[in-house]
């Protein structure tokens, strides 16, 4: 399937289960209703809200770039990041896709002029007090991003590249099948409206498109002479505060006073039929069983 379809299909999936709407317009509530609305806030469903902007600009030191995948845990991983208060707030700021549209969402917002502005305005309100900024993006966002904005890294220099790796791809495809399905990419979008079932041509289209994102960052690396840090989703499961304590140390933060943050909160979407999807997958394409230590679905 190709890319063009790929995205297609997405779409169509959007739109018959639209996701919650972002607010991107300014804020014109009168004063009373905004101190109610902060003494009593509402539970936050989207990563681009003005709530999340850090109150002060600070100059840019390091940033950092989680390099990802559908499905690999990278929305768990930046909100733990995020939690720290010194990591900045990594969140989809290069996301085109077809019904989040995220890039869009927030330069509106920011009312950025053009893609260099809108990378100096999203330092300017995302980059947290010790001067880090952080992103995540899939490899074709990212590509987009450098060919509509060709000074980005230049702009976010000096950058480290975070690849976050899942080890069991066939349990990060049906997850994306699922997802794709239901149109539930993150626990913040709610309860799944459509009860999703097993197809394993999606599941198995779903490993080629991964394959093609990973395939896309180890060669974007390559070319780049870029030597990532590597982590995995099941390591990163598996000790969480570990994982993002590496992090920090990695980027020399982890002494840095801590921002005051409250990013949305994120859970684990997986279940037991994520596992049995998984395991009939296998069984049915004679693949052995997933390792033991792979086993977080």
């Amino acid at each position: 399937m190709s890319s063009r379809h790929w995205r297609s299909r997405r779409a169509a999936a959007r739109r018959r289960s639209k996701g919650p709407e972002v607010n991107s317009e300014p804020d014109d509530r009168p004063p009373r209703a905004m101190a109610r609305d902060r003494e009593h806030p509402a539970p936050l469903r989207n990563w681009m809200g003005r709530e999340l902007d850090f109150p002060g600009s600070a100059p840019l030191r390091k940033s950092y770039v989680v390099a990802s995948s559908y499905r690999c845990g990278s929305t768990f991983f930046c909100s733990e990041l995020w939690r720290t208060g010194v990591l900045g707030a990594p969140a989809e700021y290069l996301n085109i896709g077809a019904g989040r549209m995220l890039r869009d969402v927030m330069a509106r917002r920011l009312q950025a002029s053009s893609p260099e502005d809108y990378i100096l305005k999203l330092l300017a309100h995302r980059t947290s007090r010790n001067g880090v900024f952080g992103v995540k993006a899939h490899f074709h966002h990212f590509e987009a991003a450098l060919t509509w904005c060709p000074s980005m890294l230049e702009r976010l220099s000096p950058v480290t590249c975070i690849h976050l790796h899942r080890r069991d791809e066939v349990a990060q495809a049906v997850s994306m099948a699922m997802a794709m399905q239901t149109n539930a990419w993150t626990s913040m979008d709610g309860a799944a409206a459509i009860t999703p079932r097993y197809d394993e041509g999606l599941i198995r289209q779903c490993v080629e498109e991964i394959g093609r994102q990973r395939l896309g960052w180890l060669r974007w690396f390559d070319v780049n002479a870029i030597a990532p840090v590597v982590i995995d989703f099941e390591d990163l499961i598996a000790d969480p505060a570990g994982v993002v304590r590496g992090v920090a140390e990695l980027l020399g933060v982890e002494d840095d006073e801590p921002e005051q943050v409250h990013p949305p909160p994120v859970r684990k979407q997986g279940d037991e039929i994520n596992l049995a999807w998984a395991a009939r997958f296998r069984r049915d394409n004679n693949l052995p069983p997933a390792a033991a230590t792979d086993r977080a679905s």
